[in-house]
């Protein structure tokens, strides 16, 4: 197979996949990048790319605790 039909079957494997799905194979990819190219730049977007799943993991930390605690003032009020 030549690179150009492995990018394509790359891209049409992911259509429709969830986005969490989307995020691990982002990572994974950027794994594979550094590992291969270990260059500083390779380094710096595999950094950008573990951050911005750092992030989503507390956005979605945060919105589950809010969530859990929704009206907790109004169902144990303090005496």
């Amino acid at each position: 197979m030549t690179v150009q039909t492995y990018q394509q079957l790359i891209v049409e494997g992911i259509q429709e996949l969830p986005e969490q799905t989307l995020a691990e194979i982002t990572d994974f990819v950027y794994f594979v990048r550094l590992r291969v190219l270990g260059n500083n730049r390779e380094s710096d977007l595999y950094q950008t790319v573990l951050d911005l799943e750092r992030d989503r993991l507390v956005a979605e930390s945060e919105a589950h605790l809010e969530e859990e605690f929704a009206g907790y003032e109004q169902r144990h009020p303090r005496e």
